[in-house]
């Protein structure tokens, strides 16, 4: 791959971080607000924190299966000219899609009484609410259908800034509902709030799927050749997918019996926000350059290709989980400390657990990117057999440590699964690729090195607290630590930082 391609996939994969930061911020913010507003030991907000969690989950799912089946086989029909039949395949996947999530609806609606009862006890207190909460959100994930079709459509015809932005209305709605009408109807208001706001994501991409020129029209073609094709590729997707997001669910049904549910999510929000948003962004610019690199038999293009991705996520993810692990009691106190309502051992609490998740995120981030590798590939069960490894192992050693560090037991389980699921994937793609060798540990070492160096520095200037004033407090470390690592970046000639400035 030429150096001017690496840099432009990367300027991309730039923008729409930047952009999903953005997006997410307001979401965050939203969440930041409500939590401050209503209190992290509020029973009904953690009803609603695990139920929004039930349809976040089936979207993730979804949109993993959707996304990574769909755009490599629409992305292979496109490279080939075969635009009418890329639009017969989306019409197809549009009508499979919405006729499951429909039953799916249909059933979670029933089952709600008995998913909350199992999840929370019969004892939880407010397991009536639960269910309420849970009927509300379920049917929501018809809309989250629809925007991951839409996300994995644009992604297609290199469409990326506009599916990176999808979370910022949701957060607008959060914070506008919490400044006008959150002392009115509380907890229960912010429950429709929500689902109004997942219900504006796919309608803001609608206008430029229109602009690509697709309509949709009904076709059900269980036989087509590229409808059976994806299918096969489906399955082990879901079953990677849902095992990975199942001990999500577990452990959040574990600590919605501490009633630390809100905490353990916000803690895990925060790490989604600020560090596997740049994964994510990343996989999502590469992943269609990669699909039609294997559909081409460019088995040197795809391995540059994979290493620039991998190279550029451990250049951005890692000093951003240093910087969490160092300021993770600073950063706490601000965000939840500023009404006054959090004691001094729940702020300590949430600040460890997203200490735990920002250090376990590293190695989550690689085995995103090996992933869309492997889906590019056109292969699904690897990763599938993996997920339900990372799943086991999760849920092994979380109940396996819970009358140990009781509610430290989730993220430090999640780490634990982290290392041993992801080696094992990144050493199968190892083996097919060959695409690890001295030149990618070169550099990844190098990126240790300055993340190092910032380490230092963040640490003494987080000693130092000049000011008193907790936001200089953390300001300090940070911005100290983040000139010294992209100094030490420049200076060790790490690929990421020169592309990233087009400096190469």
């Amino acid at each position: 791959m030429s150096d001017a391609k690496r840099g432009t996939e990367n300027n991309n994969a730039r923008d729409v971080a930047a952009i999903s930061l953005g997006g997410r911020f307001l979401t965050f913010l939203g969440r930041t607000m409500y939590i401050g507003w209503f209190g992290t030991g509020n029973l009904l907000l953690n009803a609603f924190t695990f139920a929004l969690r039930v349809p976040n989950v089936i979207f993730t799912v979804l949109g993993a299966a959707l996304g990574t089946v769909m755009i490599p086989i629409y992305s292979s029909l496109l490279a080939e000219e075969k635009e009418a039949e890329a639009k017969r395949f989306i019409d197809n996947v549009i009508t499979i899609s919405v006729l499951l999530l429909g039953v799916l609806v249909v059933a979670g609606l029933v089952g709600a009484p008995l998913l909350a009862r199992v999840v929370a006890g019969a004892d939880f207190e407010n397991l009536e609410y639960l269910t309420f909460v849970l009927r509300v959100l379920i049917p929501c994930v018809i809309f989250f259908g629809f925007g991951a079709i839409f996300q994995g459509l644009l992604h297609s015809h290199g469409v990326f800034r506009l599916p990176a932005f999808v979370t910022a209305p949701g957060g607008i709605i959060l914070i506008l509902y919490l400044i006008f009408f959150g002392d009115r109807f509380g907890v229960t208001g912010l429950v429709f709030a929500a689902a109004l706001g997942i219900f504006m994501q796919p309608l803001i991409m609608l206008p430029a799927v229109w602009r690509l020129g697709y309509r949709y029209r009904f076709s059900l073609n269980l036989r087509d050749e590229n409808v059976r094709a994806a299918g096969r590729l489906c399955v082990p997707v879901l079953i990677s997918v849902a095992s990975y997001q199942f001990h999500f669910i577990f452990g959040q049904s574990v600590a919605l019996r501490f009633n630390t549910t809100a905490v353990m999510d916000y803690s895990q929000e925060i790490v989604q926000v600020f560090i596997l948003t740049i994964v994510y962004a990343i996989a999502a610019v590469y992943l269609p350059k990669l699909s039609v690199q294997w559909a081409k038999a460019d088995t040197g293009g795809f391995n540059e290709s994979l290493k620039s991705a991998m190279g550029y996520t451990f250049f951005l993810v890692l000093p951003a989980a240093v910087g969490f692990f160092l300021l993770r009691f600073e950063i706490m106190e601000f965000l939840l400390g500023w009404q006054g309502q959090e004691s001094y051992e729940s702020i300590r609490m949430a600040g460890n657990m997203m200490g735990l998740y920002a250090v376990a995120v590293v190695v989550i981030s690689f085995k995103e990117v090996a992933d869309r590798a492997f889906y590019s590939g056109k292969d699904s069960k690897t990763p599938a057999v993996f997920g339900v490894v990372i799943m086991v192992v999760n849920i092994v050693v979380t109940l396996l440590l819970i009358p140990v560090i009781g509610v430290y037991a989730m993220p430090v389980a999640y780490g634990v699964a982290a290392v041993v699921g992801c080696g094992g994937l990144i050493l199968r793609l190892h083996l097919r690729t060959r695409f690890v060798d001295f030149g990618f540990f070169r550099e990844l070492f190098k990126v240790v090195i300055a993340v190092a160096l910032m380490a230092v520095v963040a640490f003494y200037a987080r000693g130092l607290r000049l000011s008193g004033v907790l936001i200089l407090d953390m300001i300090v470390p940070a911005v100290s630590g983040a000139a010294v690592y992209f100094a030490a970046a420049w200076g060790l000639r790490i690929s990421a930082v020169l592309t990233l400035f087009n400096r190469r």
